[in-house]
């Protein structure tokens, strides 16, 4: 008698200790702790603790201990709790785009006999998930769904959205995946006598309520004596803030940042995109930073079909052959295009002389404004392409066509230029531009220079800044808006406690266009054009705008010299 008295108070009292941790689960669930509330529900072994545990994964998109932990819930004999691990198991299938599963799920709930509001919502997830999905998608679906009356559902609902020849297709898929001739003839009797209904097709579908998109950032993580630390951690805190303000200003759609430390090595880098791809079905992702990862990256991003943003890699080479890399950076072709169109239409200048050197980054860019100063009517008086290091940057030979004496021009056969395009870049270029600037000032020359995003450190001389007209194009600028800029400080110094830099700003910027271009397309399929065809975004630093290309078209032209900024306020 005292053994099974004994017995029965351990009894109750494990029993009390579980319910005591039950309820503490129930609390940090609550107040959105998930990773907290799912350890503590993982150790308790009844059902009711199973679904909690699962939708505790599921809300930190842990997506295969979810399933795991919703199938068990599965198992119990409590009517509530299996519709409720049903509709959670609906909602981790679509997340892992599994949408005929979380379609099959959806289906049984809304055939119960539950007359709950999850019922309902059931119902409401259904025909959103039946809106949302593509074409392409739409036609797998025809294939992968294992209930005739959701393929029937699936068609019927497509008709506000395909047109006329995809519909027919649909059809008569449906049509070849139902075996009984009775029911074909019902499908066929229903469509083809069917009023057409008014289409609504869009450029996108709306996404289901309750959508979350999970964007991956890979970034090298630095010590913090490393001179480069600041650089990622404010890349992300930026980005932080923006996944803050789009999920305080949204309700039906949300998103979720997962972060990789990217090393700053390819290999490491790819196998942090691979897990992000397949542990956490990522929509998107950020980074990295350098170009040697950047590549590698590129290439998986294209044989997954994931956009990725790489926010400072500008080489003219990481975009080349892949549709699914976007580059914010300006590249240094479009620096030399901008400038190239700044220089024509805005000063109305005609014709030029371009000064760069061979196996340098500002080839890319004099290329490009040659191209395109040609294309808008101008004309290349000359373009000098020298390895001015072979010759000690002796720039004598070149300064000469810029000769002030007309009549010894004119005895020279020298061709008018009305400006200069020199994009030097590199370690030399401080001094390329002093020795030019020199050249030009001992030749009287009053050209207009235009310069690469390394001219805004020149060292002018007094008067030097009043004799020339200088300008030179950059990636990062002030923006129009200074409110939103001392709003997003205040945020920043209140969550972080330092002041942000030109990276934060980069880093909310990237993501606040990234965010806005998922909420427009919908469905992550479609991200690829939207990012595209976005509208022109002004952020906190960077103008967005890749007007129908993968590389951003947007920079800032600016005035270097006192005669440049007197012009620009003038005009």
């Amino acid at each position: 008698m005292k053994t099974l008295k004994l017995f029965f108070l351990l009894s109750l009292f494990a029993s009390s200790v579980t319910a005591q941790t039950f309820n503490q689960g129930v609390e940090l669930y609550n107040s959105e702790q998930y990773a907290e509330a799912a350890e503590l529900f993982s150790d308790l072994n009844d059902h009711r603790s199973m679904l909690f545990a699962g939708k505790s994964y599921l809300a930190i998109s842990e997506l295969t201990l979810a399933s795991r932990y919703l199938y068990a819930a599965l198992e119990s004999n409590t009517e509530s709790i299996q519709h409720e691990a049903i509709y959670s198991l609906a909602l981790t299938h679509f997340e892992l785009k599994n949408y005929a599963q979380s379609l099959e799920y959806l289906h049984q709930l809304i055939e119960s006999q539950n007359r709950s509001g999850l019922r309902n919502d059931a119902r409401r997830f259904y025909n959103q998930i039946l809106d949302f999905v593509s074409v392409n998608q739409r036609f797998q679906l025809l294939h992968l769904l294992s209930t005739p009356s959701i393929r029937f559902d699936l068609v019927t609902r497509s008709k506000a959205y395909l047109d006329h020849n995809d519909i027919q297709l649909m059809v008569e898929e449906l049509l070849k995946l139902t075996p009984d001739a009775s029911e074909r003839e019902r499908i066929h009797q229903h469509f083809s006598t069917e009023s057409e209904l008014q289409r609504v097709i869009q450029s996108y579908p709306s996404a289901p309520i309750g959508t979350v998109y999970n964007v991956g950032v890979i970034l090298p993580e630095f010590d913090e004596s490393d001179s480069d630390f600041t650089i990622p951690r404010n890349l992300y805190f930026g980005m932080v803030l923006a996944a803050n303000d789009f999920n305080s200003r949204n309700i039906d759609q949300k998103v979720r940042l997962i972060f990789k430390n990217s090393y700053e090595d390819p290999d490491s880098t790819a196998k942090a995109f691979t897990d992000m791809v397949w542990k956490h079905k990522i929509d998107a992702v950020i980074g990295p930073l350098f170009s040697e990862p950047a590549i590698r990256m590129a290439q998986l991003a294209e044989e997954f079909e994931i956009p990725m943003l790489a926010p400072l890699a500008n080489s003219d080479n990481l975009n080349k052959d892949f549709k699914y890399t976007f580059q914010l950076n300006p590249t240094f072709a479009v620096h030399g295009k901008k400038m190239a169109q700044f220089a024509v239409q805005e000063l109305q200048l005609n014709s030029f002389t371009i000064i760069t050197e061979p196996e340098s980054l500002g080839r890319a860019s004099a290329l490009a404004f040659r191209h395109e100063a040609e294309r808008l009517g101008a004309s290349i008086s000359y373009y000098f392409e020298e390895d001015f290091a072979s010759n000690g940057y002796d720039f004598t030979e070149v300064m000469q066509v810029f000769n002030s004496n007309e009549e010894l021009r004119d005895s020279l056969n020298y061709y008018h230029s009305d400006a200069i395009y020199a994009p030097f870049t590199g370690q030399a270029s401080p001094t390329m531009m002093n020795l030019m600037l020199n050249g030009l000032e001992g030749m009287r020359s009053d050209v207009v220079i235009l310069g690469s995003e390394e001219w805004e450190f020149a060292q002018l001389t007094s008067f030097q800044n009043r004799f020339f007209e200088i300008y030179y194009t950059q990636s990062f600028g002030e923006p129009i808006d200074q409110s939103a800029v001392n709003f997003f400080q205040n945020d920043y110094e209140a969550r972080y406690g330092s002041d942000p830099d030109r990276f934060s700003h980069l880093g909310y910027d990237a993501a606040t266009y990234l965010f806005q271009s998922l909420e427009r397309a919908g469905n992550p399929v479609y991200l690829e054009r939207a990012l595209r065809t976005s509208p022109e975004h002004r952020g906190l630093s960077l103008d967005i705008n890749f007007d129908g290309n993968r590389i951003n078209q947007n920079l800032f032209i600016r005035p270097l010299s006192d005669k440049a900024k007197t012009r620009i306020n003038q005009d």
